[in-house]
């Protein structure tokens, strides 16, 4: 009698508690909400939203530059490699007004690129001043950036855009630009940049266990998939024109062995409107441990 009141104790104790004690399992399963599809660290508030992220109000500054001899090649993570042998880069600047509910500036220091038998573009670093583009960025893709202050301001004849370290490391320069538009610019012919590879690196986190790196290719499966691009309704307003680029040296952000030692050619497009495409997932191409 003793141990049969004993069992349907027991019963009764997994019948009500919500924590799971040995022998309550299908006593409290149900009372465990279903874990949701997306649920980023921390689960109760995600650090950026799930994908695909749209861009509304995307503006879109482009400048053609030529670095100093060897200076893309240092920069370059492997497995990539130089497109070419003329040191091209591109200093991408986008700032959207609205990426998700954010507000979002971000300039990016892009060059061509090959892999196997594929070409297109890597970052080398970019600059971002979005706490959830800088961790989604970083986390699922494989962007190397970087947390800065950036400002754009809009002039007589274009824009100048400022880069500047966080107050931890006293608002030092990293970067002006100013950008005027012309319509007597000479015709150039820019390097293909689509699709991305971006090389990730996942830290270890136990000694026991070596880093993994991915090969992520954004827009290689389905070219301009995965990719934002404007809608049909957004107004797209194109300009180009000269431009002058400045590199500054902090602590850790040696800048200026890129130069540039020349500028070549300079292009805008402001999107009004929203973004058809979304910037979604990419597809790992390849992964080694280290």
């Amino acid at each position: 009698m003793k141990r049969m009141a004993l069992l349907a104790g027991m019963f009764l104790l997994c019948a009500v508690v919500t924590v799971s004690l040995p022998g309550c399992a299908d006593a409290d399963k149900n009372a465990i909400p279903e874990r949701a599809g997306f649920v980023p660290s921390p689960q109760f508030s995600p650090p950026y939203p799930p994908l695909p992220h749209y861009f509304n109000d995307n503006h879109n500054l482009q400048i053609l530059c030529r670095a100093p001899e060897g200076a893309v090649n240092r920069a370059l993570a492997r497995p990539l490699e130089q497109n070419g042998h003329e040191d091209l880069f591109v200093l991408q600047m986008g700032w959207s007004p609205d990426c998700e509910g954010f507000n979002v500036h971000e300039i990016q220091i892009n060059a061509p690129v090959k892999w196997e038998d594929g070409v297109g573009s890597t970052t080398l670093i970019e600059y971002i001043d979005s706490d959830m583009g800088l961790i989604a960025g970083r986390e699922i893709w494989g962007w190397p950036k970087k947390m800065a202050d950036i400002i754009w301001t809009e002039t007589a004849t274009g824009w100048t855009v400022e880069c500047y370290k966080q107050k931890d490391q006293g608002g030092i320069p990293l970067m002006k630009v100013e950008y005027t538009i012309s319509d007597t610019t000479p015709a150039v012919e820019w390097p293909a940049m689509m699709p991305v590879y971006l090389v990730k690196r996942i830290p270890n986190a136990s000694p026991s266990v070596p880093p993994l790196t991915q090969l992520v290719c954004v827009g290689c499966s389905n070219p301009g998939e995965g990719l934002p691009g404007p809608a049909e309704t957004a107004t797209v307003t194109n300009t180009k024109g000269f431009a002058t680029v400045q590199f500054f040296d902090g602590p850790h952000d040696p800048l200026t062995f890129f130069g540039p030692v020349e500028v070549l050619d300079a292009k805008m497009s402001i999107t009004e409107g929203a973004m058809s495409r979304g910037l979604g997932l990419g597809e790992v191409v390849y992964q080694w441990e280290e």
